[in-house]
């Protein structure tokens, strides 16, 4: 496993169909997506957001830089811009970081392509980083990395959100299914035997355990179960009371580095 397949993949992904890649509801998938409704779960998605940080007392500096990390077309990067001074969103596509620009309504908003673990931004350089639905594509060697390069970015007092799919739910029959697919990557192994190069969205689960090595010493100040790992999430956000009993689980993460 390398990022350069991971890139191929997801250009794949993204040339085939780039919002049913990005937002996995089956019926919306082969292009139904309608590109407003589309871009307006990115303003309800971050509102939700907004909100729950605001209950638990961890409001972001808006006159700062806000980073979306793994922004795709920009349904989030949009909606951050307009709270934000200053916004950048970052996508390993070229595919996707085109089809971001042709939809960017804001000046101070820009978007960039970047397949290297080790992120081109300055120490200390956003007051808020935000990422869901994309780490749970990169398989562990590099999301760690990832997640360490989030806290070398992230400015003192500033804060990140983050999803991560933790772990497989009970073991019921569908879970160890899914279980099966997730270790052989059956799919993906026969269609690169058959030169089919239909771009596979692989899923990778990284442990609460992980998590808190790879971030050292930025403070985890709020973890959330949420329903991010469903496999025909449609962009509606939900902080759920309890893990899912089946399939993997989802958990989004508040973090803080303290001045």
């Amino acid at each position: 496993m390398n990022l350069d397949k991971h890139r191929s993949d997801w250009e794949t992904l993204a040339k085939r169909d780039a919002l049913g890649a990005i937002l996995t509801d089956a019926s919306r998938a082969d292009g139904k997506w309608d590109i407003a409704e589309f871009m307006a779960t990115g303003e309800a998605e971050i509102e939700t957001v907004m909100s729950h940080l605001a209950k638990i007392g961890h409001i972001p500096n808006f006159t700062g830089t806000v980073l979306d990390f793994g922004c795709g077309v920009g349904r989030l990067t949009q909606a951050l811009a307009r709270r934000f001074a200053s916004c950048v969103g970052v996508d390993i596509s070229h595919q996707m970081i085109q089809k971001a620009e042709s939809l960017n309504q804001y000046a101070h908003c820009r978007y960039l392509v970047h397949s290297d673990a080790n992120l081109p931004f300055a120490d200390a350089s956003f007051s808020f980083i935000y990422s869901n639905i994309v780490l749970q594509h990169v398989h562990p060697r590099f999301s760690q990395q990832y997640l360490k390069e989030f806290v070398r970015g992230l400015a003192p007092g500033g804060v990140l959100v983050f999803g991560v799919q933790d772990s497989f739910a009970a073991p019921d029959f569908s879970t160890r299914m899914i279980r099966v697919r997730h270790i052989l990557h059956i799919r993906s192994r026969i269609e690169n035997a058959l030169g089919i190069g239909r771009g596979n969205m692989q899923m990778h689960c990284l442990s609460e355990r992980l998590v808190r090595r790879a971030l050292g010493a930025a403070k985890i100040v709020d973890v959330q179960f949420t329903n991010t790992a469903a496999k025909d999430f449609n962009g509606n956000l939900v902080y759920l009371p309890q893990a899912s009993t089946s399939g993997y689980v989802g958990k989004q993460y508040c973090v803080i580095k303290e001045p």
